[in-house]
């Protein structure tokens, strides 16, 4: 082989060689990402305002969401978004009352308490499903009722007190479409008691709802009750104030469940706070459709005059059909938490929705919003379920460590209720 000839072949050798070393230099200097370690944290202790499940039971009812796929996000927050509780009070204020009575009361009269001129009263037919098969009772036109004052037991039939009437298609164009008939008292119609009656006799049989809606009274009856009630809670405590009075109350409670069953229940005070009894048979609910309601009624009387108040709130019946456990598990890289891993604690099978928002610390030393985690799956019996952090958006937070969960919050997807709710749940 000539010199020159070898000598090139020499020259494409070790250039083959250098590239080979070039491919495998970089591959070598490559930053390895760090391992995954994993850190235990114990949930912090509830504190007002939160929401918690102690003793677990099981529903027999058919879920709302059946869907057995699971679905988890995340998604960035503003980072100083204040994270507000659920309310766990309802409020509810009333200038009004409702009575129902048969048209056999109607045909012979009924007395009503009036304490303010220009009171509105309607009269609403209902249906009665009583004999097995739903009957309407039929509208009433105004201009077939009469309404006299009563004084000492004796009805003056001298006068009209009626102001002004609506028929039921002025009714409906006003946006209430019940088939309902309703009477404005004129400003001479002093407070006390009124009777109604109907002037063409109606059957025995047949329902009506009478509203007397007293607008402008100083007389309001302010109801405060609890959002949620748990089958385990055996009573639903309640505040209840009558404006403008201190006269002792006496109140009647009527539970209302969502598939629009009336049950009496009975009242005792505690201290300043009412208690409604709910017996074990009413304390299940009756679908996971729809919210229950209570209606409180006060008959008294207020500078010598009668007074008659209805006031009612909607809640949550549930059943607490799961609870996340006391500790959870956190998955890290990098020095940042990856994922949140809850155990779960069920009694009956339903889809489960875990909620919560990582915070994170600036350079001040303050802390801040991070994004919000979200996870929904099946569950058949006890399990995990996982909140997965977002590495970018966790990146573009320019937020670290310390890192906390807040707002962390269990939802039974199946019952449509919310089953607990941790303001401030754990410090990473």
């Amino acid at each position: 082989m000539k010199p020159s000839i070898k000598m090139a072949s020499v020259f494409a050798l070790s250039a083959l060689l250098s590239a080979c070393q070039n491919d495998e230099t970089p591959a070598d200097n490559a930053p390895e990402a760090s391992a995954m370690t994993v850190t235990q944290v114990t949930l912090l202790a509830p504190t007002s305002g939160d929401l918690t499940i102690d003793t677990l039971a099981a529903t027999e009812l058919p879920p709302v969401n059946g869907n057995r796929g699971g679905v988890s996000f995340s998604a960035p927050i503003t980072s100083a978004a204040q994270l507000v509780a659920p309310t766990q009070l309802e409020q509810s204020s009333s200038d009004q009352y409702w009575r129902t009575v048969s048209g056999a009361e109607l045909n012979k009269g009924i007395n009503l308490a009036v304490s303010q001129s220009d009171s509105v009263i309607r009269v609403a037919p209902r249906g009665d499903a009583s004999s097995g098969a739903l009957r309407h009772s039929p509208a009433i036109s105004p201009d077939q009722l009469r309404l006299y004052k009563v004084n000492k037991q004796t009805v003056d039939k001298s006068a009209s007190l009626i102001q002004s009437m609506s028929d039921p298609q002025a009714m409906a164009t006003a946006g209430i479409v019940d088939d309902s008939s309703a009477l404005k008292l004129s400003q001479q119609a002093t407070p006390g008691i009124y009777q109604l009656q109907v002037v063409q006799p109606l059957s025995a049989n047949d329902s009506y709802l009478i509203n007397v809606k007293e607008k402008g009274s100083p007389y309001q009856l302010a109801l405060s009750a609890p959002k949620r009630l748990s089958s385990k809670a055996p009573q639903l405590a309640f505040d209840l104030k009558l404006s403008n009075s201190d006269i002792d109350l006496s109140p009647t409670a009527t539970l209302k469940q969502s598939d629009g069953r009336y049950h009496r229940l009975a009242v005792v005070k505690q201290g300043d706070t009412w208690q409604a009894q709910v017996p074990d048979e009413l304390a299940i609910p009756s679908s996971n459709l729809g919210l229950s309601e209570i209606q409180v009624d006060i008959e008294t009387r207020v500078n010598n005059l009668p007074l008659i108040r209805t006031v009612k709130t909607a809640f949550k019946q549930y059943v607490p059909a799961a609870k996340l456990a006391d500790e959870a598990s956190i998955y890290w890289q990098d020095s940042k938490p990856t994922q949140a891993v809850f155990d779960l604690q069920v009694a009956s099978p339903g889809r489960y929705q875990v909620s919560a928002v990582l915070v994170g610390t600036d350079a001040q030393g303050k802390q801040a919003n991070i994004l919000r985690a979200e996870t929904a799956q099946w569950l058949d019996a006890d399990g995990q379920v996982t909140l997965s952090f977002d590495a970018e958006q966790l990146e573009a937070s320019g937020l670290g460590a310390p890192y906390a969960i807040k707002a962390l919050e269990l939802k039974d997807q199946g019952q449509m209720a919310r089953l607990s709710y941790l303001g401030e749940a754990a410090t990473l």
